[in-house]
């Protein structure tokens, strides 16, 4: 039992694979977050001005439509229609770009992970014990500390930021509307910019330790090893019976294989059949080629019926040599009385037939 409790082997390349398979892989939730902070971030620098200056065009030109428009109910349904489309096509490639990145936090951390296992219904999800075990868990505590660390780390980057922007600030007043939106629009980049390279920083630590947090999750025990091994290569026993099974099959491919060099087929009539083989001056004794029962039996004797084998029906012999003799074995001293007269008569047969074949 204490070999179950202490799982301190690594876990197997086949237990990581059956979790993969659940949907259960290593991820930082704060990768995700800071790629797509990173993402809109960099978007914002690079066309921020741009696209809020295409933005105030518009919305100065659509003022002016409505001035002009006065309140006919079917232009302005227009000018909101337009306006709708525009502001839509201005926002489609920051959507685009932060899903895309959403996308690319996930695959790069785990692969491509198909699997509906997490869809399956799990009571234990909704059982109120279990919801306040989780609450009042240890890694609740754990967790509601750490985002407070990231929120204190988060709070002193901005605080950073803002100081170092201070001598800006005065200069605000003497400059226009548009030079202030656009100092404006940079000073939020740079700040941005900043958080970005904190979240990297707090996400490269988290994913560290969520890959930790993971590979002590999926340990082993001494038990669970065994029973992974019992489970992937069967259990002794089961092997043990298939080994027996292939021999027992390859024994009797062998079996219907000699049954045609055979020189008479002994039955029970139906149940039993033993083959037999006897060379007159090069054998001391016939030799068992190959016995069986049942369907065994039947196939050995259609097979002496194609090659033209004689078939002798003698319960007794048949009985003896099934199940006191082993294939490639002489028959026993105490069956050559019952044997003899029938060996001769075959020979005897064989001389006939093979004299009728050279007239």
């Amino acid at each position: 039992m204490e070999q179950d409790l202490d799982r301190n082997d690594a876990a197997t390349p086949y237990k990581l694979e059956q979790a993969r398979k659940k949907g259960q892989v290593s991820k930082s939730a704060d990768v995700v977050s800071a790629l797509v902070f990173a993402a809109a971030v960099v978007y914002f620098y690079a066309r921020g001005w741009d696209v809020i200056s295409e933005q105030f065009r518009f919305d100065g030109t659509l003022f002016r439509q409505l001035a002009r428009a006065g309140a006919q109910p079917e232009i302005l349904w227009q000018l909101v229609e337009h306006g709708v489309r525009a502001t839509f096509m201005l926002l489609v490639p920051v959507l685009a770009t932060i899903m895309l990145a959403a996308v690319l936090g996930n695959v790069l951390q785990t692969g491509a992970v198909f699997t509906g296992h997490p869809l399956i219904p799990d009571w234990q999800r909704i059982n109120p014990a279990a919801g306040f075990k989780r609450v009042m868990s240890m890694r609740t505590l754990f967790d509601a500390f750490r985002a407070c660390v990231k929120l204190v780390v988060l709070s002193l980057v901005v605080y950073a930021a803002l100081k170092s922007l201070l001598p800006q600030f005065h200069q605000l007043a003497g400059r226009p509307p548009l030079a202030y939106t656009r100092l404006l629009v940079d000073d939020v980049a740079s700040l941005c910019l900043k958080l970005a390279l904190a979240l990297g920083v707090i996400a490269a630590l988290d994913f560290a330790f969520s890959r930790r947090e993971f590979a002590k999750k999926m340990r082993m025990s001494k038990r669970e090893l065994k029973d992974e091994v019992k489970h992937r290569e069967g259990d002794p026993r089961i092997r043990a019976r298939l080994r027996s099974l292939r021999r027992e099959m390859l024994k009797r491919s062998l079996a219907l294989r000699k049954t045609g060099s055979a020189d008479v087929l002994i039955t029970n009539p139906t149940h039993l059949a033993v083959a037999l083989r006897y060379r007159h001056g090069e054998m001391e004794a016939p030799l068992l080629l190959a016995k069986g029962a049942g369907g065994m039996a039947a196939a050995m004797r259609q097979i002496a019926a194609r090659k033209q084998i004689p078939v002798v029906q003698n319960r007794t012999i048949a009985r003896a040599i099934y199940h006191g003799m082993e294939i490639d074995q002489q028959v026993p001293h105490h069956l050559y009385a019952d044997l003899a007269r029938l060996m001769v008569w075959i020979l005897a047969m064989r001389e006939k037939r093979a004299a009728g074949a050279r007239a």
